[in-house]
């Protein structure tokens, strides 16, 4: 048995060599303020900006060397084992079958010479339980497959009789990593779930709002080129001193000749109802140039997205450019989110987020924000209960099918009363300041307040199912989670004074998990007595199905 366990080990394996590259760029990309910052200090004739520049490269590179020449690991039986560090040496042994997540990126780099980032997680703690960067692309199918594998041994040894699991294990002494790996059949196939085509991905991120970031990048870049010149008109810039900095910033800050000048140029050579129209087709430019930027942001985050199923593990595979794998196993799934956007309502898409145990971790990555963040970045609304039924099969999503519980009777009066004090303020200002203007605000006020309430009351809903809790709310993008009895840590009943007067509760449930859904289970407004009650009864669900399962 001895000669046996000692084959079962693999030899210790390496990161890949371009590793050491990979360091270098990161640690440049991550350091290019400081490198901006020399560059400035040694073109003013100063060299301090310089040193502190080379003393980070050094000490980054002098780490990346100790991280690649110290990382070890090697594939046994049961366990991955993992040895890292110099002066500060760290020993992890991770068991395979409790891996629940192998996650890759590639960015364009890793493509060209066939490596990937990988990190392993177990679904515990904040961060992964190892980050291998960078490995072949051959390895990581290798490990990947022996996890596979480990996970399989499991299921089947707690499934046969003792004496057939003990053969198992004799006849599984070798080591995984020395066995050659064998392809899946026909039956043992991922199954494809669902595949985005590009005009779909398009249409999304035409309605979505990602284009603000990258407008307001784009904008800095455009701002810090044409920086130069004469940016604000009647303001004398010189790019080389730093009080034309702090002029023209002042100027375009506190005078509003600029803008009135503008209106008054355009008023003056076009007319008044063409000035009208100039802005109206600026502003229409400008609404159409950021939904490019958010089709442009979701054709490189999510081209050639994939869904797939393999025995209980969901995999998503996207990206341009950068490419992401991930991997979700079911059973680890604690909510789940639809949502949708009025323009994604109007047509007929959603999207699906999910949250998943041990999922609120630090220094969130692209995998891990495809994985539960973008789960399913958008999808037709007949594909929803689909998917939904993938994820667990006692899921039903029809809405018209649910008991919503009710609100409190005076909910829609108490969400009211704050626009009605609002626009019965303004319109007292107003009058003693602009009484024309201070009717009209206060007016808007008030239409637009009961409009919101409105909405805001109708999208509100809750139910209680068979199998769990299910939270619809928002006005704009509307949101519909989902819970299970058994994935509840904890239930509670709030009240605040507030709440005494109006004689309600606020119900919250919280799962083991929380964050990419961005939709917390929190049923406010309720009747105090009907909270109560429901309180009762979701404990009674949860202890039952945390004493029996589902």
């Amino acid at each position: 048995m001895d000669a046996l366990q000692t084959s079962s080990i693999s030899s210790a394996r390496h990161l890949h060599p371009l590793s050491i590259a990979f360091a270098i760029a990161g640690l440049v990309r991550n350091n290019i303020i400081p490198t901006v910052a020399a560059v400035l200090s040694v073109r003013s004739g100063g060299w301090i900006g310089y040193y502190i520049a080379i003393a980070i490269f050094v000490v980054g590179l002098s780490i990346a060397l100790i991280r690649y020449f110290t990382f070890r690991y090697r594939v046994t039986d049961e366990d991955l084992v993992i040895n890292r560090g110099l002066f500060d040496r760290l020993h992890r042994t991770i068991p395979l079958h409790r891996i629940h997540n192998i996650d890759l990126s590639q960015n364009v780099f890793h493509r060209i010479f066939k490596v990937c980032e990988v990190r392993v997680e177990t679904g515990s703690g904040t961060e992964p339980e190892a980050v291998m960067r960078v490995l072949s692309l051959v390895e990581f199918q290798r490990l990947k497959g022996e996890v596979l594998a480990a996970r399989d041994r499991v299921h089947v040894s707690s499934s046969v009789p003792e004496d057939a699991s003990q053969r198992l294990v004799l006849d599984g002494e070798r080591s995984l990593s020395e066995q050659p790996l064998v392809a899946l059949s026909s039956e043992d196939q991922p199954q494809l779930l669902l595949a985005l085509p590009l005009k779909i991905i398009i249409l999304a991120g035409l309605i979505s709002s990602r284009g603000e970031a990258i407008a307001g990048l784009a904008f800095g870049f455009f701002w810090q080129w044409r920086f130069g010149d004469q940016w604000i008109p009647g303001v004398d810039y010189n790019q080389s001193t730093r009080e034309g900095t702090r002029e023209a910033i002042r100027a375009f800050a506190t005078s509003g000749d600029y803008f009135a000048n503008t209106v008054y140029a355009v008023q003056r050579y076009a007319g008044s109802v063409a000035s009208v129209l100039v802005m109206m087709l600026g502003i229409a430019l400008l609404f159409a140039l950021l939904r490019l930027f958010s089709a442009i942001w979701f054709v490189l985050k999510f081209y050639g997205y994939r869904l797939e199923l393999h025995h209980d593990l969901l995999h998503v595979r996207c990206g341009l450019f950068t490419q992401v794998s991930a991997t979700v196993p079911r059973g680890r799934i604690q909510l789940i989110s639809v949502q949708r956007s009025w323009f994604a309502r109007k047509i007929g898409l959603a999207s699906i987020r999910i949250e998943t145990a041990g999922g609120n971790r630090k220094g969130e990555d692209m995998a891990t924000s495809v994985g539960r963040r973008w789960f399913v970045p958008v999808l037709l609304d007949r594909d929803v209960e689909r998917i939904l039924g993938v994820l667990d099969q006692r899921v039903v999503f029809d809405e018209a099918a649910l008991n919503w519980q009710p609100l409190a009777r005076d909910a829609t009066k108490r969400m009211r009363r704050p626009f009605i004090v609002a626009s019965i303020v303004l319109f007292v200002v107003g009058l003693y300041l602009q009484p024309y203007w201070g009717w009209c605000v206060g007016l808007v006020v008030a239409i637009m307040g009961n409009w919101y309430v409105k909405k805001k009351s109708k999208s509100r809903r809750y139910a209680r199912t068979d199998w769990g809790v299910v939270f619809r709310s928002g006005t704009w993008i509307q949101k519909c989670s989902m819970t299970f009895f058994e994935k509840i840590q904890s239930a509670r009943l709030d009240q605040t004074p507030l709440d005494r007067r109006w004689g309600m509760q606020t119900l919250r449930l919280d799962t083991a998990s929380a964050g990419p859904a961005d939709h917390s289970i929190c049923i406010s407004l309720l009747d105090s007595e009907h909270a109560s009650a429901e309180f009762k009864n979701l404990q009674n669900a949860i202890a039952m199905h945390s004493k029996y399962g589902h």
